[in-house]
């Protein structure tokens, strides 16, 4: 393990590493996709582009189709990051309820409660942050170790930036449809340097019914050096993927629809 990167190993937590008492963790919080959808019907899932015909479906919020590849032990998905679930909770309702009043979704900072610092304006960046650890875990990256120990609450500075707005995807459909139910995630968005090709962000996004939270979390430069030298399987994964979006770059409704 180096000063800010810890390998990450299929089959343990990707907060804390601990490889005993194993759960699934959601990509969309299985408490929002109940308020969004209900609970009795059959629920369908499309990645982004995709045709109606492929099509997959799941029975329930519960369902592990909801779940990420990476693993948290039950420790880290209970008692260590239950506070920041519920306060997400609270904080998503507030969010909806100002943008069906018409109004900016962002305003939700406005409340005293999320005063910049407060404890509960620090629960929802640790909520994003540990889903930044889940999405990087899932393509084999290094456990970023402030960014963990800040989800777990073991760690006050606050390295994730987050936006709130409309989802872009939803309104140019309910322009069409009409109010409906959705709810959806970005995956994870690699940013890097152009000049070296070098990976110095993730970046990703959730959406439930119409409110889009776009997050991501920069590199300092330890860990890029890290990243480099410790990590070089995962170092020219990413340089991979920046030269072929430098060679076919995402149009700009693909950008709008990841929120960038």
């Amino acid at each position: 393990m180096g000063l800010t990167l810890a390998p990450y190993t299929p089959g343990t937590c990707c907060l804390c590493g601990a490889a005993q008492n194993l759960t699934g963790e959601h990509k969309i919080k299985a408490s929002a996709i109940r308020s969004e959808f209900g609970t009795g019907d059959t629920l369908a899932i499309r990645r982004f582009g995709e045709t109606a015909d492929r099509l997959r479906y799941a029975q329930s919020p519960k369902s592990k189709a909801f779940h990420f590849e990476a693993r948290l032990c039950h420790a880290c998905n209970s008692e260590r990051t239950q506070g920041t679930d519920l306060e997400f909770d609270r904080f998503h309702a507030a969010a909806k309820s100002l943008l069906g009043e018409g109004r900016d979704p962002r305003e939700v900072f406005l409340d005293s409660r999320y005063a910049q610092g407060s404890e509960p304006y620090l629960k929802v960046f640790r909520y994003f942050a540990k889903l930044l650890c889940c999405h990087t875990a899932d393509v084999g990256a290094p456990r970023r170790i402030h960014v963990a120990n800040f989800a777990l609450g073991s760690a006050s500075a606050n390295c994730v930036w987050l936006s709130i707005d409309e989802d872009w995807t939803y309104r140019q459909a309910a322009s069409e449809l009409g109010p409906f139910q959705y709810a959806a995630h970005g995956g994870l968005v690699v940013y890097g340097d152009k000049e070296t090709g070098n990976a110095n962000a993730f970046h990703s996004s959730l959406t439930i019914g119409a409110v889009r939270y776009v997050f991501f979390s920069r590199l300092n430069w330890l860990e890029r050096l890290e990243l480099k030298f410790g990590y070089p399987e995962f170092y020219q994964w990413c340089r991979a993927n920046v030269a072929a979006a430098k060679d076919a770059p995402l149009s700009d409704e693909e950008r709008l629809a990841l929120g960038l």
